[in-house]
């Protein structure tokens, strides 16, 4: 059964990747003759040649139809429930952690499978698996899908006057559409780009709002904060702002902190900051080769390039949707654990600018390939470490591509702006 899973995951990549290019192709002057045919084709199936029929709520449907479809088939079949020798089930885990929660027990630690599993999410998740937990694996299947559901309407919200095009292109990704809806991890990771989409939809609402929000939210995964903060740069109470998300941020950890103590600060920040376990980018290669300095060096290193650029970010940028593109780009690159599910919370860069949707293509098709096939498949069960660790360094070449291409653009186009020469699909898609 998993190799039939691992063959159809890899199979719905390619799909999705060639999806995505046409997508991408017919917003260029070569691809003039494609949107032809699909203005055709639309006229043809629809009676018009364009999309306005289309709005948020039909996109956001097929996402939760697929992740229905998915959830029941693994209820079904039985995929949530203990896999035996001695592995957990995430699934599990988060029932387990929600209900701790609501009992008034430890949820960072917790029972599962017949064993104990490290919880690693801050409070915003926690609650959020509390609140579904009474209801069992449904419930927390529910809402941690309407999570994932729901980073579809915000992408509408933020994409600007091309919202329908880049709605569309966002769905079609790699990296939301088998990553976040088919399994538990990714829709849990979701929460990062649902957090900074929801701060950036709010920001025009007033700061006040958005900071809070963003703060209380980032706690879930706490390097949301990061592009939270970066965001507020261009805002006129940009200070009120950051100081709010930041101020809400630490009340609520150290709310935390004061009832679970180390149970949550070791779990949650410490054994993420220095976890080695793999990663997508080149630290896996550095890793392999015994090659990474041991000690505190690598996270303080991390923390301070870090913290320079939400700094960057924060006085540089000209929208907070660049600065939080920017920042997740940086925060991405210089983790040493980037595993697949994390490349979630790029989805915002597709809502820049042209150039940089090109390069967040690429990378899910990267990543995607090289953790369904090179690392899971070809390093994990034949020792067979090259290829992943030659994607690995393909995937950091294409982050440190993106991040030298926004700064080098730094938001010269408007959030969902059409390159010249779109032609007729620019406007149908709108």
């Amino acid at each position: 059964m998993s190799y039939a899973f691992e063959g159809l995951s890899v199979v719905l990549t390619l799909l999705l990747a060639v999806v995505g290019f046409l997508l991408l192709w017919i917003r260029t002057a070569p691809g003039e003759r494609i949107r032809t045919a699909i203005t055709r084709l639309l006229d043809r199936v629809t009676g018009r040649s364009d999309l306005g029929w289309l709005s948020w709520w039909h996109l956001a449907a097929i996402a939760a139809v697929v992740y229905a479809g998915v959830v029941g088939f693994n209820v079904v079949t039985g995929a949530y429930a203990c896999p035996g020798g001695g592995q957990e089930s995430d699934l599990i885990g988060f029932l387990n952690s929600g209900r701790a929660l609501l009992a008034g027990r430890n949820p960072f630690t917790v029972g599962d499978c017949g064993g104990t599993i490290p919880e690693p999410y801050g409070f915003a998740s926690i609650l959020i698996s509390a609140v579904g937990s009474p209801a069992g694996i449904p419930g927390i299947a529910f809402v941690w899908g309407v999570v994932t559901v729901a980073v579809v309407p915000l992408v509408w919200r933020v994409a600007g006057p091309d919202r329908r095009y880049l709605t569309i292109f966002v769905l079609a990704s790699p990296l939301y559409l088998p990553l976040v809806v088919t399994q538990i991890d990714g829709a849990s990771n979701a929460l990062i780009p649902f957090t900074v989409l929801a701060g950036l939809a709010l920001a025009s609402r007033g700061e006040w709002i958005a900071g809070v929000v963003g703060g209380f939210l980032s706690t879930g995964r706490f390097p949301a904060l990061f592009p939270v903060v970066a965001s507020f740069g261009p805002t006129r109470r940009r200070w009120t702002g950051a100081f709010i998300a930041i101020a809400v941020f630490g009340a609520v950890t150290a709310v935390t902190f004061a009832i679970w103590r180390a149970e949550f600060l070791d779990v949650v920040f410490f054994s993420q900051i220095g976890r080695r376990s793999f990663s997508l980018n080149f630290y896996e290669v550095l890793q392999q080769g015994n090659l990474l300095p041991g000690g505190s060096i690598v996270p303080v290193v991390q923390a301070l390039l870090t913290v320079a650029v939400v700094v960057v970010a924060f006085f540089r940028a000209r929208t907070g949707l660049w600065a939080a593109a920017f920042t997740l780009t940086a925060v991405t690159l210089l983790t040493q654990y980037l595993s697949f599910n994390l490349l979630v919370c790029l989805l915002p860069v597709a809502l820049v600018q042209v150039r940089a949707r090109w390069w967040f293509w690429a990378i899910g098709v990267v990543g995607a390939l090289n953790y369904d096939v090179a690392y899971s498949d070809w390093a994990v069960v034949g020792g067979v470490y090259w290829p992943t660790e030659i994607l690995d360094v393909v995937l950091t070449v294409l982050l440190l591509g993106l991040l030298v291409d926004l700064w080098r653009v730094r938001a010269a186009e408007a959030p969902g702006d059409p390159p010249a020469g779109a032609g007729r699909i620019a406007a149908s898609v709108r």
